[in-house]
This record gives C-alpha cells, structure tokens and sequence, in this order.
C-alpha cells in the first residue's frame, strides 16, 4: 500500500515535511521517499493530493461502554446518562463500546485507546474482540475495573467500581486484575464529579498511603503502571509519593504538587474536554445548585494545565465519558501549546505514557502504520483535524471490509 504525494506532520519536531510518499507493508511504515516509490505488495494506493499525514491520534482516558452519552449530543446530565448506560446488561454494554469505538476512530481518527475502567472488565473483552479478530478496530490498552474504596468515587451516582478497602484487599484486587489481563490498574484517591450530588467532592481523600503502595507494588512488580483519578492537591501528592505513574484530571493541584509531578516524572492526562461538558450539560439541563458546585471545582483546570505544560509535564490526551479529543487538542492549545505540541500530546507524547513510543505516535520508517490523512494544514489550523479523508490502522484503511475482517 502506498500514500502518494502527501505532507508529513513530524510529531518529533513540530515539522511538516513536504511531497513525500510513504509505503506501507505488512502493517507496517516501510519507507517513505520524495520520489516515487515501488511496492512489493498488490493493495492500492491512497492519492494524498497534498493532504497531511499525521498518526493516529490517542485517547488514554475513555469509557468506550458510555461515549455515546457524548458522542450522540443532547443534553441530559452525565450523573444521569452515564448511570443508564452502566446499569445496561453487559450484552448491550459491548456493543455500545465497540459502535463508539468504531465511530471515534472513523469520525476523529482515534486508532489508540486506553479504556480507563468498566464494571466486570468489560474493557478486557473489548480490547480481545479486536485483538484476535472477530471484528476490526482500534488498538485497546485496558485497565479491567476501577478500584475505589467502600463509598468512594466510581461507587456513588455511577456503579462502576470495585470496592476495596486496606492493603490486603487491595493486593488481592490488584492480582485479580492482573490475572484477567489488565494493562494498566486504576485506582480513585479522590472524590469527583459524576457523585457530587450525593455527598461525593474531589477535595475527599480516599485511600490511605498504604493501600495506594500495595497497589504500585504489586503493578509495578508484574510490569503494569498505575494511574489514578485524583483531583485534589492531597491525594494525588500522596499518590505519587506511593510511586504511581499518570495522574487523571487534577484540576485542583497546586504548586508543590506540580512541582512534585515533575520531578518524579509523573505523566499527566486533564481530560478538559471530558470535565468541562459534565458542567456544561449539568448548566443546561441538570440542577442550577450542581452546576454551580461542578464549576468551583472546574474552572481552576486552564491554570493548572498552563503550568503543567510551563512545567514540561509529559501531557497525553483523554475524554472521559463525555469529551473529544479535537476539543482536548484545541484546549491544550488554548493553554499554551503550540498546534503542533498539543497534537504530539495527542500522539507520540500520548505513546510515551504508554510505553508505546518505539512503534506509535510518529509517522517514520520502522513504525507501525496507524495513520490520519487530513485535508489541511493543523500545525496552521486545527480544526483541520475534523477533515479527515482517510483512517489507516495496522496499515488498512478503515472501511467496511476492515471493520468485518474481511
């Protein structure tokens, strides 16, 4: 297969390298040449005509069993919507992960995704699914089930978590999850948003320094990293000093805890998008008195996020339930990236965090050929991004016949 006369976005330099053609093979980018290139294989060829090619894009936070309550607009409030959807029988939860899935990666060119938890694993199968082939999609990173302490976030409004409490239940969750084949464990160290009508707050700590440690060691032992929903300075400075390695939110740190996320090289996914339409839709057709809580504790995020990136914090994209990765992009922009920075966020700064770095997030030779081909310029406009003429993964165009194997 061959990508004939397209710019390529430099996700490395922030670059865009003019007129080349890239030839892919065996799912892989073999070589990219100005001139013309000659393939082995017999598939076709993608006439870029001067659009750019930019790999696949990434999302590291996301709840592929709930998206549509995003995805499909309206504007019932996520502490309602997202609690239907979690209560569906697991059937119907499947298949709602994989049309989301399929229409995130088809419509914004996401080809990476790191579900960041589902009640009964059902991240895990999903990532299977795809992986052996019943049907084609995007690559799946999967934490299996959030844990949360008895009452914590993830157990009120939402009934999306496993409740553990002490070490000793953490061990035992930890090695569960392990054991079903999680990538990565994900634990809730503070209050959020999805229960803050019913006593929830992301100031609340939740775990103690213990139980956080068990669950680092028994990840970290086993090759697994740990991220955690964390929203206050308290929590998330005891979560990374118990070693964790992604914060998830944090849309309340403060100073010290920055400074601490950088000097003990902790990666950081905001999720702005995800937490800035709870509020929006909570305004719109939710409780005037909830939307009024939600936006105490949302409108510090563009500050934080502005010194995170002054920082030099390794920053990935993430939606939670309800946000988009064009938004995440934009806003990471609106905070002080540069286009081309905040697309790197979304790409190879996002396969950085995953450890994923040697074979995603960059459209060079050696690579693995998940790519966008987009009608514009995005390093000069991003809302070029939306214009999407093609989405590659593993080297096919993501059409029909991809989608059903075939």
């Amino acid at each position: 297969m061959r990508i004939a006369n397209c710019n390529i976005l430099n996700t490395r330099t922030g670059k865009l390298l003019e007129g080349r053609t890239i030839l892919i093979d065996g799912g892989m980018i073999e070589r990219i040449s100005r001139g013309k290139v000659t393939s082995k294989s017999s598939a076709g060829t993608v006439q870029a005509n001067g659009s750019t090619v930019i790999p696949g894009l990434m999302n590291l936070h996301t709840h592929p069993q709930r998206r549509h309550a995003g995805l499909l607009g309206g504007t019932t409030p996520f502490r309602i919507g997202a609690a239907a959807v979690e209560d569906l029988p697991n059937t119907e939860r499947m298949l709602w992960a994989v049309r989301n899935t399929w229409f995130e990666m088809l419509e914004h060119g996401v080809t990476t995704f790191r579900a960041a938890g589902s009640k009964d694993c059902l991240n895990i199968e999903l990532r299977e699914v795809f992986r052996k082939g019943l049907l084609g999609g995007p690559r799946i990173v999967s934490t299996g089930a959030i844990l949360a302490t008895t009452g914590g976030h993830g157990t009120r409004g939402i009934n999306a978590a496993m409740e553990v409490d002490g070490p000793d239940e953490v061990r035992k969750a930890v090695r569960m999850l392990l054991k079903a084949g999680a990538d990565w464990i994900k634990l809730c160290v503070s209050g959020g948003l999805a229960g803050i009508h019913k006593g929830d707050h992301p100031t609340i700590v939740e775990f103690c320094d213990a139980e956080i440690r068990t669950a680092v060691v028994e990840a970290h032992r086993r090759g697994r990293k740990v991220m955690v929903h964390g929203m206050a300075s308290e929590s998330v400075r005891m979560a990374i000093e118990a070693g964790v390695d992604c914060i998830e939110h944090g849309n309340l740190l403060d100073d010290e805890t920055i400074h601490l996320m950088k000097s003990r090289a902790v990666s950081f996914v905001p999720t702005m998008s995800g937490i800035r339409e709870v509020y929006e839709r909570e305004k719109a057709g939710g409780d005037p008195s909830v939307a009024a809580a939600l936006w105490e504790v949302i409108s510090p995020q563009r500050q934080v996020v502005t010194k995170c990136i002054k920082a030099g914090i390794l920053i990935g994209t993430g939606t939670d339930t309800l946000g988009n990765v064009h938004d995440e992009i934009r806003m990471l922009a609106s905070c002080g990236m540069t286009p081309a920075r905040a697309i790197a966020a979304a790409t190879h700064d996002s396969a950085r965090i995953l450890g994923l770095e040697s074979e995603l997030g960059a459209v060079e030779e050696g690579m693995r050929a998940d790519l966008v081909v987009i009608d514009g310029d995005p390093t000069q406009d991003l809302g070029s991004l939306s214009k999407i003429k093609e989405v590659i993964v593993g080297g096919r165009v993501a059409d029909r016949e991809f989608l059903t194997v075939r």
